[in-house]
């Protein structure tokens, strides 16, 4: 508790170190924040949603194929709005924390988006290791998660992708397929609920997909996808931007 407690208060500490630089360049508070409404913020959620609703359902049909989970009961779909609101508020909480306050921050004091990217992934995978469940593996599974959240932030400045791609992964986790999240274990609340019947450095456990050597498979897949999604979005920006500067000849 300790540990989670200081690691909030850093992040609070950075967040007050960028709104303060960003303010003295006349950049407005929720642009500092990272939360502006601008650059495709639906767009940005839905594509990180479905990204990784991707991953997971691969995770879940894999470990199905393999004979690593068996299915014993398929809830009504009201399980999919059951506690909604966690699903949203835990994703929002840790993606401004890590992303906006501390990336942000370390960005500012360290202009090389590496560092930060490490440094909060590091953090981030560090904040996971008291969890139940937690192994060496998970911690290094959500640190890459960490990497492709920061690499998202950075790429697009804002909030929106990152928080679609961690809202995505932990909705199509625990709600959806009912995998453990992160250690924590929703009973047979969620759509789908399955005995864990594989072996647990290939599952994760009890822990969850970030604990198992499949979850690390579905980490690289992620990779790629977002990585696509930039690209597009990009290659989409350098062409409206073309066809703006034809307009005015």
């Amino acid at each position: 508790m300790l540990l989670t407690w200081l690691i909030i208060f850093t992040c609070i500490l950075f967040a007050f170190y960028r709104v303060r630089v960003l303010r003295e360049r006349g950049v407005p508070l929720y642009k500092a924040l990272g939360v502006a409404l601008d650059h495709r913020p639906i767009a940005n959620l839905a594509a990180g949603a479905v990204i990784s609703g991707v991953a997971m359902t691969a995770i879940f049909w894999l470990e199905w194929s393999l004979g690593f989970l068996q299915v014993s009961q398929v809830n009504s779909w009201t399980a999919l709005i059951h506690d909604f609101g966690s699903s949203i508020a835990i994703p929002l909480q840790e993606e401004f924390l890590f992303r906006c306050a501390l990336l942000g921050g370390l960005f500012l004091l360290i202009p090389r988006s590496w560092i930060g990217v490490a440094v909060s992934a590091a953090v981030f995978g560090g904040g996971h290791a008291l969890n139940a469940n937690a192994s060496p593996l998970s911690v290094l599974i959500t640190t890459l998660h960490g990497v492709i959240l920061g690499i998202a932030f950075l790429a697009t400045e804002r909030i929106w992708l990152p928080l679609g791609l961690h809202f995505g992964w932990n909705y199509f986790q625990s709600w959806v397929f009912g995998f453990s999240m992160s250690g924590y274990s929703r009973g047979n609340s969620s759509l789908i609920v399955f005995q864990d019947i594989g072996p647990a450095p290939f599952t994760g456990g009890a822990y969850g997909p970030e604990g198992g050597i499949i979850g690390l498979g579905s980490t690289l897949l992620i990779f790629a996808l977002v990585a696509a999604w930039l690209l597009f979005e990009r290659h989409r920006v350098c062409g409206t931007e073309k066809r703006n500067a034809a307009a005015l000849f």
